[in-house]
């Protein structure tokens, strides 16, 4: 079962389509065709980056009214793959793609 909320499931998106084209890729150019090559790697690495960035453009605070208290609060926050907040993802998809490319050596 997979668990996220607001846009949190990009994550796992994210992480899909870098390693499925970054393969594919691989095996394009020629790569030896393994479950793992450099274009795996790199589409890892693409996708850890799209990870960080998105994560952090969703998740930042953004200001607003309480109307029942008066009071100024910062809204943000909601975007969740398996209760982590997405940009940490970003790190996370970035050791596979590490490990991917020690994989392909």
């Amino acid at each position: 079962m997979i668990v996220w909320s607001g846009w949190g499931i990009l994550a796992l998106v994210f992480a899909m389509l870098g390693a499925m084209v970054g393969t594919l890729a691989g095996l394009a150019v020629g790569v030896v065709a393994e479950p793992t090559n450099f274009g795996t790697a790199l589409g890892l690495a693409a996708a850890a980056v799209a990870i960080w960035f998105v994560g952090r453009r969703l998740n930042r605070p953004k200001p607003g009214f309480d109307e029942r208290t008066g009071e100024r609060v910062m809204l943000g926050g909601r975007h969740k793959l398996f209760f982590v907040p997405m940009q940490y993802w970003g790190p996370a998809v970035g050791a596979l793609a590490v490990l991917a490319g020690v994989l392909a050596i």
